[in-house]
């Protein structure tokens, strides 16, 4: 059975868990510890636990148990003194106080799911992510980052990471991949978080695995503004340490179909268009580009409590990871 390690986390890494788990691959899908917003963001402030919004995501998308129970662990709290909070981050979050261990409450909530594959934290303690912007800024927080005040910011620079210690399993998962895949998902808040970590973007590029990127559907306001493909390949091979003129992404996956006028609308409100596939300029990297219509037909609607912005867009679960399944198997 081929391994698949996926970088990233979140709504877009749940979606590809989706497709991917109908396959017989061995998922093992690695999460930054960054994440200090939301739901997540209270608990991990309140209680002093690891932040477990974004492994909760991953975790149902690995399940295998009722539906019911996959509800239960996405449930949001609309209303009352639990308002915006996750029922599934309030129970990883006891987890983690019965068990003593962050990698406890994991594995005892994947029993409970029915999981089948690994999700793992990228390093053993919590992390701070912090930013320069071009003009000087600094923001201080991956929520911040991710959720810009105004609808202006200057472009992202640099990104910094607290002092972390890698997670030897997620080293382990890495030297193991038979493909290592990252994205889809916020660049700079779900997916180089985790290359930031000392040792995890080295691992990467020693590893002899086929290294994938599916690039985003749309931008994203103070993050990908104006990006089109090639920005994606560009960025993540920068923060993978790639030297001048070389790729450590071998295969990049790029939407093609652009979302309906209505959406394209909505998205225009946030400052965010359709993310344009230039496979030339990728193939001029010696990159294999994957081209297809990848884009899921159904519009998300915004799940009552949930305070932060989501995308109402994804790609199709079954045809992203039908394409990835093609390129291991």
């Amino acid at each position: 059975m081929k391994t698949a390690v996926i970088i990233g986390g979140g709504t877009a890494t749940f979606t590809l868990l989706k497709g991917l788990r109908q396959f017989p691959t061995n998922n093992i899908v690695i999460v930054s510890t960054a994440d200090d917003g939301g739901s997540t963001g209270v608990l991990r402030k309140e209680l002093g636990v690891m932040p477990m919004g974004d492994i909760r995501q991953c975790l149902v998308g690995l399940s295998y148990t009722v539906p019911a129970l996959q509800d239960l662990f996405s449930h949001r709290f609309a209303t009352g003194s639990l308002k915006g909070h996750n029922l599934g981050n309030i129970m990883l979050a006891g987890l983690q106080q019965v068990t003593g261990s962050a990698e406890g409450a994991i594995a005892e909530a994947a029993r409970l799911l029915n999981v089948r594959g690994e999700v793992l934290f990228v390093s053993k303690e919590p992390t701070t992510l912090s930013a320069k912007l071009t003009d000087g800024t600094t923001i201080k927080s991956e929520h911040e980052l991710d959720e810009p005040v105004t609808k202006k910011r200057a472009p992202i620079a640099t990104l910094k990471l607290s002092s972390a210690t890698a997670n030897p399993r997620a080293l382990d998962a890495i030297a193991r991949a038979d493909t290592i895949i990252l994205g889809p998902g916020d660049l700079y808040t779900s997916t180089f978080p985790n290359l930031l970590v000392p040792g995890i973007a080295e691992a990467i590029r020693m590893s002899k695995a086929q290294k994938m990127l599916v690039t985003n559907i749309m931008t994203k306001l103070g993050q990908t503004d104006g990006f089109m493909a090639s920005d994606f390949v560009r960025e993540a091979n920068v923060y993978l340490g790639a030297k001048d003129g070389t790729s450590v992404i071998d295969t990049v996956i790029v939407n093609t179909k652009k979302p309906e006028k209505e959406v394209l609308a909505l998205y225009k409100k946030e400052k965010a268009v359709f993310v344009e596939p230039d496979t030339d300029t990728i193939k001029k990297l010696g990159v294999k580009v994957i081209t297809g219509a990848v884009l899921s037909n159904h519009v998300h609607k915004k799940i009552k409590g949930d305070t932060l912005t989501r995308s109402i867009i994804r790609h199709d679960a079954e045809k992203i990871a039908e394409i990835i399944w093609e390129q291991i198997k």
